[in-house]
Parts: structure tokens; C-alpha cells; sequence
């Protein structure tokens, strides 16, 4: 075998540009899938890496439903399925000091950060004492955070520091790379834990929901026995509490299948993809190596007279394959290291993922895998026409003056025709990928718009803690904004579009109420009345909102409806002056008329409909947690420091959050679907130019092949427009049958990406003649230049050829 490499490398050497175009070739599928791996792994694979983290669930009341402080509470003392249960809420915490700043934060139970079987890298984490009322206010750090704004001070644990304007006592520090996995904070990095508290009133929650449940189950049982636990106490919840239970269905969830189930099948997906280029790889290196091994079957032919076995053909013929694949490993592993770099770039994942993304051993293991197999897969035609040799056959090709064979001849068909199909497939499957790109930033273009800047501000502490206190704040900073050059609106909102929201169920056109009946699920946003104007909302009925429509001591309030609620409740009325209230047997929180109706905007996603939607206007009593919004007459991204400043002068321990545009929101919002589509897209041309660079190799062998038939032809009268004629129609007929083969797995990738395409149902069949025309294009190019080499063939010299 050594001396077959030996020889093999010495083939490579003498054909420099071969070799340097099969290892380029080989290289781009081995990088590809490489890189393709590492997000596999960190997103689907191995997506978190905690001990025993098979043992990790999620605990709702219905699919991603969350929990009631009742529920909860009553969950927890009735299991016993469970190690540690505990609850948590994402959101965000003001650190104070010289140069205020807000950090994604978690408020959650002693037995959330307990569950993960994480140490801290110094002092301890929370224990139940830390949640009782009246307790020191205790805080865990990330080791992010604490090099960041503590400079790794080892003494910090124990120490005071200044948390949403009051004092807050540090007791761990988490050790680096520790990641807080979880549905609701898939993209953000945690890097601080509060203890989240009850107090009596709040534990009588039942109809509350918006507590996120983690659980570690107990050694030897099983999530379906948790499961059917959580079931069996669901049942008896219900029959307790009708009114507010009957439509929850308990359920326990891994934590590793929550974390997978929205990337899942599109990574699953774009891996299958780049398994598709690598394939083509194989193809064309193997339409080349099969194409070379013909000029060497008279040294075949040799050997076997010299007593040589088949298994030494066949090692002979790999020997070469498996060169050309190892250097492909080479320069390919440095085009995995930049794939990783733009994968990490773009995908919509948390910086502890993606940081995950890495080449190590076990991606090296993988690449050297993918080696082995390419060397295989591409030496393999030209070891099954090596096999065949015989010294009578060799003996009968050299008379006829030929190096070629019939049997060759149709694998590199069938190769070229291979690589034409899976062009087309992934020529549709970029289409298909970004025709609903782009139809979802049409469908959200009214928000897409770099006029319009927020941000978020939490108002948290003691110092907040009364509804004057707060509107106070608001109201000034509003007037403050409102002021700056530039500005043509400003407001404030409890939550943007596109980012989730809060909702209430609602008894319409008298409807009365029953727990077995569900009713309208309503939308619900606190704005003020600017808000509509700064957001470029148009109002289609009635008026905007005003301070007279704050809610009255009993209840009473008007509120702007959605255009979606209108056509869902009121189709064949007028909305305005229309009353609902909420969905409770007595003594409703709320009861609101209509007094005016906007255009709709997406709640939970881009690609999520718009669902009804109610706004109010709360001047009284404005929460601690709000959105601040402000147009301007230029791109607004320049109002960020004077809003910072203006914010500081009103009270200098708040933190301007997430500042953006209205337009990075919606990016942000189809980060997912833009990777998706841009790598599809990056798979085609790739793949389409290895489809040129083989068609181009395999026709020009086959002319090759022909130039005593060309010679001939152009001695009897035939033209160079024949012989281009000739030519094209060959490629053709391969293009031909790649398109037919690749229309049915079209039909088969439709199946596959139903559900992960937004707008798109079915097969599209509009989009079959764009890939046409790009293959076409493609396999048109590659045809040109063996096309005008055979048509300028001398015809004496082709007849002395041979």
C-alpha cells in the first residue's frame, strides 16, 4: 500500500493543475461539512453541557404554556418525580455605579440554578432562606460580568453592590462558560440571578401565567413518568378549579428537546444541504479520476499480464483518491476554520453557543471521516472500471486505436447527470428558501424602517415602587426626548411588535361566561397616545387614544383595537362603541369600548400572524418595565447618546436596553430565516460550480474521445456551427436528464421544508423555471469552451490522432 501512495503522489506531482483543481474541489465539500458540523453539534447535537443534563426538563401547562404562581406551588408539593422544581422570569437589572448599565438578568427560586448541577466558582448559590420576605437582597454573578465590571476581584462575595438603585449583596460567581439554558432566553446571555419572591397574594394565582418551570428529575425516573405524574395532578387541579384549569394540560418536557425544537430540523435541514455538495465533490473528482484511469489502462493491462491481482488495481486506483482527499482534508480544515468564523457571525444563537461552535478533536474526527469517505466515494467508479481490466481487452481497445469503453463512457454520463440533479434541487431549494425571505420582510416592511429608534428601561427598586413615582419619571423623560432636535414623535409602550407579548381571554358580543368554552385571546399593550404616530400606524377607524380613557375605579376603559380583532369579532359591524370585558364569572378586571382601530403588527415573530390586539392608555399608573420610541426626520441611530444623556439627567442609575432601530428589530426577527436562506443559497453556487467545472471536464474528454469521429465529420463538409451544434446537443441531453431527475427530488424537497418556509405550501411550481435558467446558464458555460475547442479541430491532424 506504501508504495501505491508513493506512486500515487509521484501521478500528482507530474499533473499539478489536476491535482490543484481535485484538491480545491475536495476541500470545499470537507470544509463545508465540517464547518456545517460544528453548528450540528452546538445547536442540536450537544446544545448545552451540564452533568447528567438528560435529566434537565421544562414543566407547563400546555405546549410552552407557562405555570401560575398557584400551579406552581401546587405542582411542586404534590410531585415527587422530581429532584428540584423551580420557576423563573428573564429580564433585565440596572447596575449602578460611575457608568450606569442594564444586564440581561434571571429572577428565579433557590432551586432553578440548583437543578443545572453547576458549582459556582466562588462563594455558594441560593438557598430557600434567600426567597423568605424580609431577607438580605442576594445576587449571582456571571464570570463574564464579574471580569467586566469587577475586574475578577477574588474578595467580591460578600461585598455590596448597587442594583437597581438600592444596595444588593453578591454571594456566587458562576464559573466561566456557564450557560443559562432555556426556551426563554435561547439568544441572550445571562449573566445575573436575583431571588424571585412570593408573597401570599401573589400565590394565589391561578389564572396568572408567566412563570417559566425547570425541574432535575430524581435518579431512575423516567421523563414519561414524570410526565404522567404531572398529568395525574393536573386532573385533579382541574376538577378543583374549573374556572380557571380546564384548558390546561400539564405536561414535563426535556430540557434538551426544547432547546432543538425550533433550529432543529433547519440545521438538520442545511446539513443535509452541504451533504449534497460534498456528494457533488465526490462526483465530479470521480467523473475526473474515472476519465484519467482510461489513459491508463494499457498500464493495467500490463500489470495483469505481470501477474498482478485485482485487489492491487483496486488499492492502485484508491491509492490516487485517497491522496487527492487528504489534501482536500488539509485545505479544508483552514476553510472550515473561516466557515465557522461567518457561521458564528450569523446565526441566531447566544454567545455561549456560539463559542460552542469550535473545531476540536471530535469535529477533527469528523473531518477525517468525511476524508475517508470522499476518497472512497470518489475512487470508487474508476476502481470498478479498473477491475474489469483484462489484457484481451486492452489488447481489442488499442486496435480499434481507442482508450475508451462504453461502460466508461456511461458512469461519467451518470456522474455529470447525478451532479446536474443535485444542482437543481438545491437551485429550487435556494429559491424556495429566498422567495420566503423576502416575502417575510414584505410582510413586516411597515416596521422595517431606520426612523424610528427604542429602547428599554426598567424602572426596578424601591425607589419605583409607587405608580407616582413612575409616571413622574416617564412623563419627563418623554417631554425630555420629545425635545431633542430631530425628534417629530416620541412614546412608550409595555412591549414591541415582534418580540412576544402578554394577553387576556375576552367575552365578546355578549357572550357570557362558561369554563368549558374558550373565547377570544386578546393582545394586550399599554401605550401612550404618540405611540401609533411614532410607530407609522395608521389609524383606520375613530380616534386615538386619550388620558380619558385610563380605567375608571370600576373597571371601565377605551381602548384602540387591532384591524385582526375587528375581522375576527366584528365582521359585519361597526367596531366603534363595541364592549367587551374579561373572561371571569364576576366583578371582570376589565371592561373596554372601542374607541378607535389601527392597522395590525405581528405579536409572536415575523412569521407569526398578527393576532387581536387591544391598546390602552395607563397615565396613572405606567409599569416599571417599558419601551421608549422616538422618530426622528434622519436615520434615528444617531439619537442613541442624546437619549442616553437625557435619560442620565432624570436619574443616573437607569440603563438604556437593547437600543436599536425599528429596522435591526426586524432583522433581528428573521435573523433565522436570512442564515437559512443566504447558506442555501451559498450551497447552490457552490455546487453549481462544480457542476461547470465536471460538465466542462467530462465533455471535454468525451470530444477528446471523438476527434477522429470530428475530423472525419468536418472532412465530409461539416462546419464549426455543426460541430457547436454537436457539442451543445450532448451537454444538453445530460442537462436534460439532471432536470427530469431533479424536478421529482424537487417534489421530495418540498416535503422535506414544508413547515420551515414561510408562505410557501406544497410544490412551488413557479419556481422550477428560474432554477432551470440558472443551471442552464451554469452547464451553457461549462459547454462553451470544449464547444469551440472541437470546432476549431485541424481534420488532418485528428485523422492522424490514433
Amino acid at each position: 500500500m506504501f508504495n501505491d501512495v508513493r506512486l500515487a503522489l509521484r501521478r500528482c506531482a507530474q499533473s499539478r493543475g489536476f491535482t490543484s483543481v481535485a484538491v480545491l474541489t475536495l476541500a470545499v465539500g470537507i470544509g463545508s461539512a465540517t464547518a456545517m458540523f460544528t453548528s450540528l453539534r452546538a445547536l442540536v447535537v450537544h446544545p448545552f453541557d451540564y452533568p447528567a443534563s438528560d435529566r434537565l426538563v421544562h414543566v407547563w401547562s400546555g405546549d410552552r404554556w407557562p405555570l401560575s404562581p398557584a400551579d406552581f406551588r401546587d405542582l411542586r408539593e404534590q410531585s415527587t418525580s422530581f429532584r428540584s422544581f423551580g420557576v423563573y422570569q428573564p429580564g433585565s437589572t440596572n447596575i449602578g455605579g460611575d457608568a450606569a448599565r442594564a444586564v440581561a438578568s434571571v429572577s428565579c427560586t433557590s432551586d432553578v440554578l440548583e437543578a443545572f448541577g453547576v458549582r459556582p466558582k466562588l462563594g455558594r448559590l441560593f438557598t430557600p432562606a434567600d426567597e423568605a420576605p424580609g431577607a438580605e437582597w442576594v445576587v449571582v454573578i456571571g464570570h463574564g460580568l464579574w471580569q467586566e465590571s469587577f475586574g475578577g476581584d477574588p474578595d467580591l462575595v460578600g461585598r455590596s453592590i448597587r442594583l437597581n438603585g438600592g444596595p444588593a449583596t453578591v454571594i456566587g460567581v458562576m464559573p466561566e462558560g456557564f450557560e443559562f439554558a432555556g426556551p426563554w432566553v435561547r439568544t441572550q446571555d445571562i449573566q445575573l440571578w436575583t431571588t424571585r419572591r412570593f408573597d401570599e397574594e401573589e400565590w394565589q394565582r391561578r389564572d396568572s401565567h408567566y412563570l417559566c418551570a425547570l425541574a432535575r428529575l430524581k435518579d431512575g425516573v423516567t421523563i414519561e413518568a414524570a410526565n404522567a405524574e404531572i398529568k395525574v395532578i393536573g386532573t385533579q387541579l382541574t376538577r378543583l378549579h374549573p374556572n380557571t384549569n380546564t384548558f390546561k394540560h400539564f405536561l414535563v418536557r426535556s430540557l434538551r428537546w426544547e432547546m432543538t425544537r425550533d433550529v432543529g430540523a433547519r440545521v438538520w435541514m442545511l446539513f443535509g444541504a452541504v451533504g449534497m455538495v460534498l456528494l457533488v465533490a465526490c462526483a465530479n473528482i470521480a467523473s475526473m479520476l474515472l476519465a484519467r484511469s482510461a489513459a491508463r489502462q494499457s498500464e493495467f493491462g500490463v500489470r495483469v499480464a505481470l501477474g498482478a491481482t485485482r485487489g492491487a488495481l483496486v488499492r492502485l486506483a484508491l491509492a490516487e483518491s485517497f491522496v487527492l482527499a487528504l489534501g482536500g482534508l488539509f485545505v479544508g480544515l483552514l476553510f472550515a476554520f473561516g466557515g465557522v468564523g461567518v457561521l458564528r457571525a450569523i446565526a441566531p444563537a447566544s454567545e455561549a453557543r456560539k463559542a460552542a461552535m469550535t473545531v476540536d478533536l471530535t469535529v477533527l474526527g469528523f473531518a477525517v471521516v468525511a476524508m475517508l469517505f470522499t476518497a472512497l466515494i470518489a475512487g470508487l467508479p474508476a476502481v470498478l472500471a479498473t477491475v474489469r481490466t483484462s489484457v484481451a481487452g486492452v489488447m481489442r481497445e488499442d486496435s480499434r486505436g481507442s482508450v475508451g469503453s462504453r461502460s466508461r463512457h456511461r458512469m461519467l454520463r451518470s456522474l455529470v447527470v447525478a451532479q446536474i440533479a443535485v444542482a437543481f434541487v438545491l437551485a429550487n431549494g435556494a429559491a424556495i428558501f429566498s422567495v420566503g425571505y423576502f416575502k417575510l420582510l414584505e410582510d413586516n416592511q411597515s416596521l422595517a424602517t431606520e426612523y424610528v429608534l427604542s429602547s428599554r428601561i426598567n424602572l426596578l427598586g424601591d425607589r419605583y415602587e409607587e405608580d407616582e413615582t413612575r409616571v413622574r419619571l416617564w412623563n419627563e423623560l418623554v417631554a425630555r426626548v420629545a425635545a431633542l432636535p430631530g425628534v417629530t414623535h416620541a412614546g412608550i409602550t409595555s412591549k414591541l411588535p415582534l418580540e412576544g407579548g402578554s394577553n387576556t381571554s375576552a367575552l365578546v358580543n355578549d357572550e357570557v361566561y362558561d369554563p368549558a368554552q374558550r373565547r377570544t385571546n386578546v393582545e394586550r399593550s399599554s401605550v401612550t397616545s404618540d405611540y401609533f404616530a411614532t410607530m407609522g400606524m395608521r389609524l383606520l377607524q375613530g380616534r386615538n387614544l386619550t388620558e380619558a380613557d385610563d380605567m375608571t375605579k370600576d373597571g371601565h376603559l377605551g381602548v384602540v383595537v387591532s384591524r385582526a380583532m375587528v375581522e375576527k369579532v366584528w365582521s359585519d359591524k361597526d367596531p366603534i362603541g363595541q364592549i367587551f370585558r374579561a373572561n371571569q364569572p364576576s366583578d371582570p378586571w376589565y371592561t373596554a369600548t372601542v374607541v378607535g382601530v389601527v392597522e395590525d403588527v405581528r405579536q409572536w415573530g415575523a412569521s407569526q400572524p398578527a393576532q387581536p390586539e387591544m391598546y390602552t392608555t395607563p397615565p396613572r399608573h405606567w409599569g416599571r418595565s417599558m419601551h421608549l420610541v422616538v422618530r426622528s426626520t434622519r436615520p434615528a441611530a444617531f439619537l442613541t447618546p442624546l437619549v442616553t444623556r437625557e435619560l442620565a439627567a432624570v436619574d443616573g442609575e437607569l440603563a438604556l436596553q437593547n437600543t436599536r432601530t425599528l429596522a435591526a428589530v426586524v432583522r433581528d426577527a428573521t435573523q433565522g430565516e436570512r442564515a437559512v436562506a443566504g447558506l442555501v443559497n451559498f450551497f447552490m453556487a457552490t455546487a453549481l460550480g462544480l457542476v461547470a467545472v465536471g460538465l466542462y471536464g467530462t465533455l471535454s474528454y468525451h470530444m477528446q474521445q471523438r476527434t477522429r469521429e470530428i475530423g472525419v465529420r468536418m472532412s465530409l463538409g461539416a462546419v464549426e456551427g455543426d460541430i457547436l451544434r454537436l457539442v451543445f446537443r450532448q451537454g444538453a441531453r445530460w442537462v436534460a436528464w439532471g432536470v427530469c431527475i431533479g424536478v421529482a427530488g424537487t417534489f421530495g424537497l418540498s416535503g422535506v421544508v414544508k413547515g420551515l418556509v414561510y408562505g410557501t405550501e406544497g410544490v412551488p411550481y413557479h419556481l422550477l423555471a428560474p432554477a432551470l435558467v440558472v443551471v442552464g446558464a451554469a452547464a451553457l458555460a461549462a459547454c462553451w469552451l470544449p464547444a469551440r475547442r472541437a470546432s476549431r479541430i485541424d481534420p488532418l491532424v485528428a485523422l492522424r490522432s490514433d
